[in-house]
């Protein structure tokens, strides 16, 4: 089985509204991490500039969307996370298929990422914030490579702060 990440394709605004609005992402996901994008989506526009959506591929199959984002679009909730600088950027993931849910696919997905990403220029590190209480997303990331820094509240609710730095990574 292989993960592929591509480019989000213009008008497959369905699909994502589809997957935010299932039972087992709605759980976790905040709806204002793919507001622009499936904003974008709907009327043809542009992409926000501060981020790149994903489509998550599993042998040429869509399971799952992936977005990374210059941290700057969440204020300064970051500034004061050890490490973070101008060379992070943010993740956010879900796997929308509920039948690619807890097959490790979200694992290879993030794995599949942060190596493009570390591979680009002018990234040396990553960062997650899942819902503290969402231990699959949580234990996808450090099974993937990302560290546990804790728990903290956000404006947008309670996180888990996880990070992957590039100097560490195995690819």
């Amino acid at each position: 089985m292989s993960i592929d990440l591509v480019a989000w394709p213009a008008g497959d605004v369905e699909r994502l509204e589809a997957w935010v609005a299932a039972p087992h992402v709605a759980r976790w996901w905040r709806p204002s991490s793919t507001a622009a994008v499936i904003s974008a989506l709907r009327t043809g526009g542009d992409m926000p500039d501060w981020g790149r959506p994903w489509r998550i591929d599993l042998d040429g199959r869509a399971i799952g969307f992936a977005l990374d984002y210059a941290i700057t679009r969440d204020g300064d909730v970051w500034q004061n996370e050890e490490g973070v600088g101008p060379g992070t950027r943010g993740i956010d993931l879900l796997i929308g298929e509920p039948d690619a849910v807890n097959r490790k696919h979200g694992r290879a997905a993030m794995r599949a990422l942060a190596t493009r990403l570390f591979d680009g220029p002018g990234v040396d590190r990553l960062v997650a914030d899942p819902h503290p209480d969402n231990w699959p997303a949580i234990i996808a990331f450090k099974r993937a490579g990302f560290r546990e820094r804790g728990r903290r509240q956000f404006p947008s609710g309670p996180v888990m702060v996880l990070t992957a730095a590039k100097a560490v990574w195995k690819a």
